[in-house]
This record gives C-alpha cells, sequence and structure tokens, in this order.
C-alpha cells in the first residue's frame, strides 16, 4: 500500500525550493510589477548590456501597457535592445514601429536612422548575395529624402554612399573574375552596368580600366580609344587615368 504522507525527498525538494536553493521553476521576474517598474527594470538592464533581458523586458511592457508615460521611450529602447543584440532584423521592426506609431516625437528621425542603420549592419560581405546591401541603399536614400536638413539625414545619405560603393565594388569583382577567364565580353556587360548605375564610386574609372583592357585584348581599337578618352574626361584624377596619360587637368566626373 502506498503511503499517504509525503516522502522524506518530496519533503526535501519542498524546503529547498523555498529556500531558493533548488532549479525549481519560479514565477516570471516582472510579475507584480507597475508599468514604471518595469521600465526601470528594463534601464538597468540595459545599462548593464543585458540586451537578451532588456528585449523580453521591453516586449511585456509595450505589449501589455502601451498607454503608460514612458511608451516611447520604452519603444526606442526596446529597437536600441535589439540592435544593441545584433537581432537586426528584429531592431529595424521595431524601428519601424516608433515611427509609425509616434511620427511627430522628436526621437523620430533617430528611429529612422536606425531603419537604416540595422539594414546597412546586415549587409554581407560583397562575395555574398547583396540583395540586404540594395534594401540598404533605398531604405536610407529614403530616410535620407524624409528628413532632408536633419543629422539623420547627413547620417543616412552617408551610409547609401557607402552601400554604393560595396554594390560596386561587387561589380567591379565580378568583372575582373570574367576577365581573369577571358570571358571578355561578359566582363564589359558587367562594367558597363557598373559605370551606368555607380558613376560616382572609386570603382567606376577601375571599370573603365578594365574595359580598356578588355577591349584590347579582343583588338578593338575604336572601343578603346573611346573608353580611354571618357575615363580622362571623366576621372581625371583617378589612379586609372594618369596610368593611361592623364594629367589630371579634365573635367571631374562621375554623372
Amino acid at each position: 500500500m502506498t503511503p499517504s504522507h509525503p516522502s522524506r525527498v518530496s519533503l526535501l525538494a519542498t524546503a529547498l525550493c523555498a529556500l531558493g536553493l533548488a532549479g525549481c521553476s519560479s514565477a516570471p521576474r516582472w510579475q507584480g510589477l507597475t508599468a514604471s517598474e518595469l521600465f526601470e527594470m528594463a534601464r538597468s538592464e540595459f545599462a548593464a548590456e543585458k540586451y537578451g533581458d532588456a528585449t523580453a523586458t521591453l516586449e511585456r511592457l509595450v505589449l501589455g501597457s502601451s498607454g503608460f508615460e514612458q511608451a516611447a521611450e520604452a519603444q526606442m529602447m526596446l529597437a536600441e535592445a535589439y540592435f544593441l543584440d545584433e537581432q537586426y532584423i528584429l531592431a529595424q521592426s521595431e524601428f519601424t514601429r516608433f515611427i509609425d506609431r509616434y511620427p511627430a516625437h522628436p526621437r523620430a528621425p533617430e528611429a529612422a536612422l536606425g531603419v537604416c542603420r540595422s539594414n546597412e549592419a546586415l549587409s554581407p560581405i560583397t562575395q555574398r548575395d547583396q540583395t540586404f546591401t540594395e534594401q540598404a541603399v533605398q531604405v536610407c536614400q529614403t530616410v535620407a529624402s524624409d528628413w532632408a536638413g536633419h543629422e539623420a539625414a547627413e547620417q543616412a545619405s552617408s551610409i547609401a554612399r557607402e552601400m554604393r560603393a560595396k554594390l560596386a565594388k561587387k561589380g567591379y569583382d565580378n568583372g575582373a573574375y570574367y576577365l581573369d577567364r577571358g570571358i571578355l565580353d561578359a566582363a564589359i556587360l558587367v562594367w558597363q552596368r557598373l559605370l551606368a548605375d555607380y558613376p560616382e564610386t572609386e570603382w567606376a574609372p577601375a571599370a573603365l580600366a578594365g574595359i580598356i583592357e578588355a577591349y584590347t585584348e579582343i583588338g578593338y581599337e575604336d572601343e578603346v580609344e573611346a573608353a580611354t578618352t571618357r575615363l580622362l574626361s571623366e576621372y581625371p584624377d583617378s589612379p586609372q587615368a594618369r596610368a593611361h596619360g592623364g594629367d589630371g587637368e579634365g573635367s571631374s566626373g562621375g554623372g
């Protein structure tokens, strides 16, 4: 017959749980806290760089207490915590949610820049697919346009330029790959596309120099001359122009 009283083992486990000495399940750490107390907890966790704890606390706060006094600040802190925790897709989502909820808030430009920076952070090395880089260009250019005159716009514009340069390098590397393997027509086409899409980048004169090399190998003298003239005219101060006899006195270019 089974004893009706608790065993010594269960009694010991119960005692240890009561003393906090065993790995017993416990109530959530934020149970019973007010919105203000949750906010202070999250702020302490954020300051201590415990971003995982901070995002958990802030998610509960934002979802459960949207009308409290520091709701906007909590939303922004949540986005920043995700960003600092390198969860960039979630950060982008929360920065966007801040703008949607508080479009007239003084920190709205900062949130817009956060969307831009999140996309920048998702951009991979040039050897990989550049979908996120292309998205970063579009997003950051939109931020620069929407917040023109604000410091956030200047930073977003700078990031957009960096992302465009990254895409241009990807194009240049692709062209060089084809050139090295003797697929000259493909190299020329890739570099011509680079010139059309990213004429302001440092990779544009490099692409023109590559086109000159490819046409020289093919034996198209007219095309070599035309590409050289363009290089000297549009990018006179570039190393590639100087290498092709330029004196640096043509019109600076990049379209």
